[in-house]
């Protein structure tokens, strides 16, 4: 999975940039944005402190487009 591009589908949602999450996750905006260079990555402790700042939990993270799906 492409968790950079997931960030982003996420962030688009929410109406949010790199820089906004970042802060709210207390992190630099460097550490958000340099996965972009690296293949799209971003660390286990990176996503969770992201979902945590967002009010999601993991599996909400890694299951893109959950209320797209179809019973």
């Amino acid at each position: 999975m492409d968790t950079y591009g997931r960030l982003n589908e996420l962030l688009a949602e929410r109406h949010m940039t790199l820089y906004q999450a970042a802060k709210l996750s207390n992190m630099s905006h460097s550490t958000l944005a340099n996965p972009k260079s690296r293949g799209g990555q971003l660390s286990v402790d990176t996503i969770e402190r992201v979902c945590n700042a967002l009010g999601i939990t993991l599996g909400e993270f890694f299951t893109p487009n959950a209320d797209d799906k179809v019973g």
